[in-house]
């Protein structure tokens, strides 16, 4: 079955290439003066952004006609009807998938007579259901944001982002618009994103995540415009997240190009930092220490009419020092284990993106068009951030990092069109192991417990950990469909597919260890079973869908289905004796581990209420899977294991047998006080009993594997209005709902919740916390000490099969678009929206073997409210641009984490004697998610252009001041309760910036 589906997908991609994902269309009816319809009309469309310039239909019986998946352009429409005049639309332009109703009314003349009518742009679209956002590079160009797809989609009302490790994201200026951002609207899963080139996905298929990441930066300059699709997605695609596809340029007959640039250094920054702040602990905020981005792009004929040209080359740096921290003045010094603040120098962040890229058309015949593109680019990323000192940040490499991609499109007829589109994209990257000899390679990493610190030696993602990771990908990706249009049908058939395989190593430290400190005393270490190598397998992401859009009367109906397919899998593996593991020595034969079938419709309705195009009420309806990464590999172990460690020589070096998982000089034995412990030599806790030991692909239902309708999956249904207020000017009132099904749980085999004990906690005085704390938060629970050594099995079953789940998100959006003539232009609205969860019933069941707390098991959430605006306005007469951006999005949420230890005053425990906690810690959040929210994080930046033109060329200048009002909202605090609300980032101070851009 997965060598006839991978067959089919190779011919799917040679024999019959397909339709382009996010291209938009012209459809309409064409009636006499009577208002009676014209069937056998000859409607042409014509742009130079056709490749056979001009595209032919007729009306059907219904006076219907329809033109579809058309590049972005200005197009003009031409009604040819023997005994009548013809008559032409002109300067109708296009973007993303929005579907214009062009209608056309003949008169009876001679047939030379030509009327021109000029009308309005259509701002409704009374029969697409997706909602769609795009900005072409008018928009680009005009206000003042950094060049990017990230700085543009954050402008949209409901939609959220944040950088891993660093929060919320106010970029201010561009100067942070280079690092992985996770994007979510309307409820859904930061997975769920994809972002695309020309209609193929460019993520990554890493195992901890689903697609949404991609260290591939796209070009601006080879950009044409940016669609956003992000509600009522069609068959098209298998998620129901955001959809960010960048629409390439193409070269032409003319040779026209541009050169950007700009850059900025601390001088053009002011310092927002406020007393209030600095009191709160934040000695220095966060601030742009530089960066810069020049951009050369440059298209053109190679052979006039059959082959043309299009590249650019681009270089781009963000460096940012990071609020309140500095170096270490022990870095380096192996003796040396507290750290010692050195204010004289500050820890920055760092990220130089440098890329080239070139892209070939050929008009190999009439109605037939190759392109072929390749992008090879370099990354160099230390990735310095909140909580890790600067000596141990991670420093990334990406010795490779390309895209080579090729398309082909063929209008066939009138009716049926093709297009294909194959890509191979090649990333390899890891955050560098220190050379033998270095003292890096040796040093054991720390973390600080009381203000949750790393420093000393290096590892891990984000420099958290003890680890050094390295992973080397090969992603193949097809898109293919076939689309037969009517009058009043647009029927469309295609699939998609996804494969590739990673491979990957992870190491440490020559010592493989971690240490944890608790105001510079040791109290836990963590041992690693590394070095190890890894292979997954991605062997299918493959959808094949159908979908039709037929228009009858004023209804428009979307319908669709999609099958989705994703087989996941190991190869053969080899895992053999290291350090901490002596004796390990596992073997496996390749597997599929993960085999997964689903069928989802996709339904949509689009009215024209008063049948003149300009109000539109649709309603939609569809189920989505969620994204998946490759799981179960057979060879997987737990392959590391923290114990509690009382250095009782203060030498910081573990006095302990490491290879032994048995309790070493504990005070009792059983319960017993033990006669042999002695308080000089060190205590080292019991390591968990699965340390080296397989986590087996047994250990799941089947079904959460493999079978049909069995993934994890999320509802969308929405309804809306959208109506032209006065010309050129639209509004759109929605409400939406998502809801999800198929959780999954994890059943400890072994435990159940008699295992646990439990105790409740007294929250200290505190007028930052509710009501001024003194409450108590009950309903805890802690592993009893004698089922800590138990042997258990942890098994992955649906959460239906221990009780109710539930989770989903109401909301509603409101949104205005407004095209005024003389360069008016204003975008954006209000959205606001709430999730509400339950798994109570769930944690409630006593065979799940989880910790039975119930504690916030029924959340619901506060309603979250966002304002986002753009607009842009021409001065007259001295021919100014002035362009503003504004951003009102919630602050942060709150949590406090308090470690609190037993036997204490403040730990009170529930029909058991005190005790000390199993891990001699617990750590308590003393809020309930949506208790406290930071201050509202709202942003306005403002732009001044102003163009020369000196013959075919022209220059424009801008003068940029972000963040306007200088705000500094927290966007990132610490939440350990010893240095609770300790700012770590703000948003970036005011900032000044100069660019200029070359068009000829």
């Amino acid at each position: 079955m997965p060598r006839l589906i991978r067959v089919a997908v190779v011919l799917a991609v040679l024999l019959m290439p397909a339709l382009a994902l996010a291209q938009a269309s012209i459809t309409g009816v064409v009636r006499d003066s009577s208002g009676a319809v014209l069937p056998g009309v000859t409607v042409e469309a014509s742009s130079p952004a056709l490749i056979e310039k001009v595209r032919v239909v007729v009306t059907d019986g219904n006076g219907q006609y329809r033109f579809v998946d058309l590049r972005p352009g200005t197009y003009a429409v031409a009604f040819k009807l023997t005994g009548f005049s013809t008559v032409r639309r002109e300067n109708i332009e296009l973007t993303g998938a929005f579907v214009a109703s062009v209608d056309g009314d003949l008169k009876v003349g001679a047939v030379e007579e030509i009327v021109s009518v000029t009308g309005d742009i259509p701002l409704v679209d009374i029969q697409r259901t997706t909602q769609q956002r795009v900005f072409d590079q008018e928009v680009i160009e005009a206000i003042p944001v950094g060049r990017s797809h990230i700085d543009l989609v954050v402008l949209i009302p409901g939609l959220s982002a944040s950088q891993p490790g660093r929060g919320a994201l106010a970029d201010v200026g561009g100067t942070n618009n280079l690092q992985n951002t996770q994007f979510t609207i309307h409820g859904g899963r930061t997975s769920d994103t994809r972002l695309q080139l020309d209609g193929v996905r460019l993520g990554n298929i890493l195992s901890f995540s689903g697609g949404e990441f991609s260290n591939f930066v796209p070009d601006t300059g080879a950009t044409q415009e940016i669609a956003v699709d992000y509600s009522a997605i069609t068959a098209e695609q298998a998620f129901g997240g955001i959809r960010i596809d960048i629409i390439p340029r193409e070269g032409g007959n003319s040779l026209r190009g541009s050169i950007f640039a700009t850059g900025v250094n601390s001088d053009w920054q002011a310092s927002n930092l406020t007393p209030e702040l600095e009191a709160a602990g934040l000695p220095d905020p966060n601030e742009m220490k530089h960066a810069h981005d020049v951009n050369v792009s440059v298209g053109g004929p190679i052979v006039r009419d059959t082959l043309w040209f299009y590249t650019s080359a681009r270089w781009q740096s963000n460096q940012n020092y990071i609020a309140g921290l500095y170096n270490n003045a022990n870095a380096g010094d192996p003796t040396q284990w507290l750290r010692v603040e050195d204010r004289s120098q500050r820890g920055y962040f760092s990220l130089e993106q440098n890329g080239i890229n070139a892209r070939l058309t050929w008009q190999a015949a009439p109605k037939h068009k190759v392109s072929v593109f390749y992008d090879n680019q370099a990354r160099i990323w230390d990735d310095t951030r909140v909580g890790v000192s600067p000596e141990s940040a991670v420093n990334y490499r990406f010795p490779r990092l390309n895209l080579a991609q090729a398309g082909w499109t063929s209008p066939m007829t009138n009716k049926l069109l093709f297009e294909g589109r194959f890509a191979l994209r090649g990333e390899a990257f890891g955050n560098e192991l220190p050379d033998e000899g270095s003292v890096y390679r040796s040093m054991i990493p720390v973390l600080e417990q009381s203000n949750q610190l790393f420093y000393r030696g290096k590892g891990g993602d984000g420099g958290v950990s003890g680890t050094f990771g390295y992973s080397s990908q090969k992603i193949y990706s097809a898109v293919a469909s076939a689309s037969y249009v009517t009058g009043s049908h647009a029927f469309k058939v295609g699939m998609s597919d996804t494969w590739g395989r990673t491979d990957s190593t992870t190491d440490s430290n020559s010592q493989y260890l971690f240490y944890r400190f608790n105001n510079g005393i040791p109290n836990q270490f963590t041992m690693y079973a590394q070095p190890s190598r890894a292979a997954t397998l991605q062997k299918s992401e493959l959808g094949i869908y159908g979908q039709d859009r037929w228009t009858f009367n004023r209804y428009t109906v979307n319908l669709g289905v999609r099958y989705d397919y994703y087989r996941g899998g190991y190869p053969e593996q080899y895992r053999g004796p290291v350090l901490l593991l002596p004796t390990q020595n596992y073997s496996s034969a390749a597997v599929t581990t993960q085999s997964l079938h689903d069928l989802t419709p996709r339904m949509g309705v689009a009215y024209d209420l008063f049948g003149n195009g300009k109000t539109a009420v649709k309603a939609t309806l569809g189920k989505y899977v969620l994204a998946l990464t490759t799981v179960g590999n057979p060879l997987g172990v737990t392959n590391f294991a923290s114990r509690d460690w009382i250095d009782a020589d203060s030498d910081f070096v573990v006095d302990c047998n490491l290879i032994s998982m048995a309790a070493q000089n504990p005070t009792t034995i059983g319960g017993v006080a033990n006669p042999a412990y002695n308080p000089a030599i060190d205590t080292c806790g019991a390591g968990p009993a699965n340390f080296g030991q397989l986590t087996s692909v047994a250990q799941f239902d089947e079904d959460t594997r493999f079978g049909w309708g069995n993934r994890f999956y999320n509802w969308e249904f929405s309804t809306s209005v959208q109506h032209e207020i006065v010309p050129r000017v639209a509004i759109d009132v929605g409400y939406f709902r998502r809801w999800f099904g198929n959780f999954t749980v994890i059943q400890t085999i072994g435990r159940t919740a008699a295992d646990f004990d439990q105790f409740n906690v007294i929250a200290p005085i505190d007028p930052g916390l509710p009501n001024g704390g003194g409450y108590t938060i009950e309903g805890l629970y802690n592993l009893k000490p004698a089922a800590q050594g138990a042997a258990v099995t942890s098994y992955t079953a649906f959460a239906d099969d221990f009780g109710k789940q539930t989770e989903h998100w109401n909301g509603m959006d409101f949104s205005v678009n407004a095209r005024v003539r003389n360069g008016v232009m204003l975008q954006g609205g209000v959205s606001t929206g709430r999730t509400t969860t339950d798994n109570c019933d769930v944690l409630a069941n006593p065979d799940l073997g989880a910790n039975p707390s119930l504690r916030n098991c029924h959340n619901q959430a506060s309603f979250l409210t966002q304002v986002k605006l753009l607009g842009t306005y021409l001065l007259p007469k001295v021919d100014v641009n002035v362009a503003a951006t504004f951003q009102s999005t919630p602050g942060i949420a709150v949590s406090a984490n308090r470690n609190y230890t037993s036997p204490s005053s403040d730990v009170i425990w529930v029909g058991t004697n005190p005790r000390a906690f199993t891990g001699t810690t617990a750590t308590v959040n003393l809020l309930n998610p949506g208790d406290i929210y930071g201050d509202r994080i709202n942003q306005f930046d403002l732009r001044f252009g102003r163009s020369f033109r000196f013959g075919p060329r022209r220059v424009t200048a801008n003068l940029d001041i972000y963040n306007v009002f200088n705000a500094s909202p927290v966007m990132q605090e610490n939440a350990a309760y010893a240095v609770w609300r300790t700012p770590q980032r703000i948003m970036d101070a005011r900032l000044f910036k100069i660019s200029a851009q070359l068009d000829f």
